[in-house]
């Protein structure tokens, strides 16, 4: 019954918009523009007796002319008789109206459901499967485990869905309860690691290397472990050890294998970088002023951004450079460098994904 109120009072909306501004119409305008014409040919007239009085124009002339102004005064002066279109609009525009109703309704009886029930929550659920309702099937298996938190079955089943839906906390939380209901294999040691990655922002934690690390224990090649694992030595500032990994793992890749492109891109990034700086370099900026390392810090931030704007594709130089300069509080030039980097990867989601968490975490929009 509700929609049927809902229906009448959209229809009687509609209506009215169309209505209204038709029946509202006055004959105000049309008669001031009479009175005006009006007024002007009498002005008129009166200047033209002023000229022949002055003898300005001919008598035969003034006659022609005056003539021609009493004809215009005398039909401006007649009332006007309304057009048929203006008598029509009325009826045409609530013969338009109703015509919406009338043509709508019956179109909705044939074409749609009014009759269609809601479909209860519970009945949603008891009908995911069959209905292949991807939400309802996750939120049938979320409540079944609230009841019973041990059965593995409904975590191996929500966790891939939690990764699909890209709910990466949600997904790790699942992986890391499979884990500890079972003996888990290398795949669920390595997903539980990614997963981690992810809801990080691309950074490998503690908990995720140690992940990896026990995924390698099992599968010392498992692929995804293998990468992560290089991964997480090259952001602990390990550059040779990392190196080394990820050359070794090129090494051992086929020519068309999927990850080969992102350890190229990985060594590439390493061998970019400076060298780490010997003792002698650490003793020498331990005794140079404050001034002085300061100035040491702008240039080699200053050098990091050239490479990054000569070549770009590096998003953890992007990284490093917008912490340096938020470090040194230059915050027009984070800012600059923020958006640059969006502007670099705003076709590579994860990559934006990235950037944001970083935005977030230094208090930038």
């Amino acid at each position: 019954m509700t929609i049927w109120v809902i229906f009448a009072f959209l229809t009687a909306t509609v209506m009215a918009g169309l209505l209204l501004p038709v029946l509202r119409r006055r004959e105000g305008p049309a008669a001031a523009r009479a009175d005006y014409d009006l007024a002007v040919f009498r002005d008129q007239l009166a200047e033209l007796e002023r000229d022949a009085a002055r003898g300005a124009i001919a008598p035969a002339e003034a006659q022609a002319a005056g003539n021609e102004i009493a004809r215009r005064l005398i039909a401006a002066s007649a009332p006007a008789a309304a057009t048929p279109s203006r008598r029509a609009a009325p009826i045409v525009a609530l013969a338009g109206a109703l015509l919406i109703p009338v043509i709508a309704l019956p179109l909705y009886l044939s074409r749609g459901r009014p009759a269609l029930p809601d479909v209860p929550y519970a009945e949603r659920l008891a009908n995911a499967v069959a209905n292949r309702d991807f939400d309802a099937l996750v939120a049938k298996v979320e409540a079944h485990l609230v009841k019973q938190p041990d059965d593995i079955a409904g975590w191996k089943v929500l966790a891939p869905a939690y990764r699909q839906a890209q709910r990466w906390d949600d997904a790790a939380r699942a992986f890391k309860r499979i884990i500890e209901l079972s003996r888990p294999d290398a795949g669920t040691f390595s997903d539980y690691g990614e997963m981690l990655v992810f809801a990080n922002q691309g950074m490998v934690a503690a908990e995720a290397a140690k992940a990896f690390a026990d995924a390698l224990k099992i599968e010392p090649k498992l692929p995804t472990a293998r990468f992560f694992a290089a991964v997480a030595l090259k952001q602990e500032g390990k550059t040779e050890e990392a190196r080394a990994a990820l050359a070794a793992f090129l090494a051992e890749t086929p020519a068309g294998a999927p990850w080969r492109a992102m350890l190229e891109a990985e060594l590439k990034d390493l061998d970019s970088r400076p060298p780490p700086l010997s003792q002698d370099q650490l003793s020498a900026g331990a005794n140079m002023s404050a001034a002085d390392r300061d100035k040491t810090v702008r240039s080699m931030v200053d050098g990091l951004e050239a490479k990054l704007r000569a070549n770009g594709d590096d998003l953890e130089g992007w990284q490093r450079l917008i912490r340096a300069r938020m470090v040194l509080n230059e915050m027009d030039k984070t800012m600059e460098a923020l958006a640059t980097a969006r502007a670099q990867f705003k076709d590579r989601p994860a990559a934006l994904a990235t950037l944001d968490g970083l935005a977030k975490d230094i208090g930038m929009p």
